[in-house]
Order: structure tokens, then C-alpha cells, then sequence
């Protein structure tokens, strides 16, 4: 049964519509008919999804203005989607606003058989990538301890090099072969010491910058809060790779272990926020971006 509504769900979106409104129309068509074809009220949804009843009225309706704001508009509209198993990929990438658009396509699996099974896999995936992370950060500290313990050595086979210059000495008459100790040996010497140095000081920097890893900890401590957490890019000039992207009720968090001191972070209602990490609270509910109801492109940094 459900397998036939979808398809007549997607035979009704063939055509794109005409305007974004009439796009915002037919996205509430889709969502009525799914939840309609389940044998569900509106009232079990809002009770399911902990939201208010007429932020889901809105989007069936297509009334989208009467959202709280435009970031919660899609934040809803995934929860309900994927609520009522319902793929509209297709209609949102058509928004033509960029107001609407995600950072990466949704994609909406089929219910799965058997959910012990996807939870298997799913925890399955996790634990063989912390595994890897966990050993990419331990070979990088071998590396550079590796490097710290080959330098000192050079200056040990650095001192016979000295003798190179005897073949030419042998060459000077007996009364300048007298004045080599204190004219060729010193200088060979001095160069040594001055590069191993260098090569010691970047090794020893780059092994401080791998141990820099924290916990972060996001609450929405007194509402609903929609956020997407992303990594910096290699100048901490802007936002770089997403690492997160959730919608939490009230009472509910995420964490992220992250390297590094500095996040780039959207968020809706970031006045409900509550920021900790390493376990202690860094930004407290209504401090995140000077006190601001809706971040966008904010710049968190720890320092």
C-alpha cells in the first residue's frame, strides 16, 4: 500500500511547477496525501514529532511565511518527511531561492525489514571509522617522533666530516698546515648545530597541533534548536567541510570530537544554545553570537 502511494505521489510531481509557490503547494499535496495514506491524523504526527501543530499545518498548507523562521522551515520539513517515509529530494532541489537550499541532497532510504539489522550496520560503520581515526592520529605522532629522535644523531656524523679538508692541507706548505685547527674546524661545526635546530623546532610544533582535539557539546537547553556545525578551512578564513547537520528539541544534544580551536556554525533560535567543551561551558543560552536569535556564518572560536 504504501509502495502505491508513493507512485502516485511521484506521477502528481512530473510537471515542475511554475513558481516557487506553487512548488511550496505541492510539497504540502505530498505530505498530506503520505501521512493520509498511513491512516494518520495531523494530531499523532505533532504528538510523534514533539511539534507544534500548526508549524506542520504550514507546511501542508505551503504557508511557509508562518514558520518561526526560514532556517526551521526545512529543519521541519526533513523531521516530517522522513517521519512518513516520504522521498521529495526532487522538489527541493527545484526551489529556485537559494534560501532553501541544503548544503547536500536528501536522500531518504526504504523502510528497512528487519531495524535491528540497520542499527547493526550503522554501529558497525561507526566503530570501523573511529578505528581508522584513531589510527591516523596515532601514526602522525609516530612520525614526528621519529623525526625529533633522527636529529641529534646527525650532529654525531657530522664531526668526521672535518677530515674532508686534509687532501687539500696536504697541499699548503708545512707553516699554514699549523694554523688548521683554528681556521677549518670551527666553521663546519657551527652549520651543523644551526640546522639541526630547525629541523627540531617544526617537528616539535607539528606534534603540539596534533594533540589539539576537544569534545564539543551543543544542548538545547530551553527550546527547540536547528543547527548545522561545520570544520574551518586550512586559513581559518571560512567555513570548510560539514560536520553536522540536526534539528534538537528541547533537552536533547550533539556532540562533535574535533580538532582544533575554531568552528563555523548556523543555527536557528541559537538563544535556546548552550555550547561545552571538554565538559565545561564555553557559551551559555543566550551569549552565542553576542545574544542573536538566528547565526549564520558565525565564526566560533574558543580563544
Amino acid at each position: 500500500m504504501q509502495d502505491k502511494t508513493q507512485e502516485e505521489i511521484e506521477i502528481s510531481a512530473q510537471e515542475a511547477p511554475a513558481s516557487h509557490q506553487e512548488l511550496l503547494d505541492q510539497i504540502g499535496s505530498k505530505l498530506i496525501t503520505a501521512r493520509e495514506s498511513r491512516g494518520e491524523k495531523l494530531e499523532q504526527a505533532v504528538r510523534t514529532l514533539k511539534l507544534q501543530k500548526s508549524h506542520l499545518q504550514a507546511l501542508e498548507d505551503g504557508r511557509w511565511e508562518q514558520l518561526p523562521d526560514q532556517v526551521y522551515a526545512l529543519g521541519f520539513l526533513r523531521q516530517y518527511a522522513k517521519h512518513l517515509n516520504l522521498d521529495i529530494s526532487k522538489e527541493l532541489e527545484q526551489l529556485s531561492d537559494a534560501q532553501y537550499r541544503l548544503t547536500k541532497p536528501l536522500t531518504f532510504p526504504d523502510p528497512p525489514v528487519a531495524p535491528s539489522r540497520k542499527w547493526a550496520w550503522l554501529s558497525g560503520i561507526a566503530f570501523v571509522l573511529l578505528f581508522v581515526i584513531f589510527n591516523i592520529m596515532n601514526s602522525g605522532d609516530d612520525e614526528h617522533e621519529i623525526i625529533t629522535a633522527v636529529t641529534p644523531e646527525s650532529n654525531v656524523f657530522s664531526e668526521p666530516a672535518a677530515p674532508a679538508s686534509e687532501p687539500a692541507s696536504s697541499r699548503l706548505d708545512e707553516s699554514f698546515a699549523e694554523e688548521k685547527p683554528a681556521t677549518v674546524e670551527p666553521a663546519p661545526h657551527k652549520v651543523v648545530v644551526d640546522l639541526s635546530e630547525e629541523q627540531v623546532k617544526p617537528a616539535k610544533a607539528k606534534k603540539k597541533q596534533a594533540a589539539a582535539v576537544h569534545l564539543y557539546r551543543f544542548e538545547a537547553a530551553t527550546g527547540a534548536v536547528w543547527m548545522q556545525v561545520y570544520a574551518a578551512n586550512e586559513s581559518d578564513t571560512a567555513k570548510g567541510k560539514l560536520l553536522k547537520e540536526v534539528l534538537l528539541q528541547q533537552g536533547q544534544y550533539s556532540t562533535i570530537r574535533q580538532a582544533g580551536e575554531s568552528l563555523w556554525i548556523n543555527c536557528g533560535n541559537a538563544l535556546s544554545l548552550r555550547v561545552k567543551v571538554d565538559g565545561k561551558i564555553v557559551a551559555d543560552t543566550g551569549t552565542l553570537g553576542g545574544g542573536k536569535k538566528i547565526l549564520r556564518n558565525f565564526h566560533f572560536k574558543l580563544n
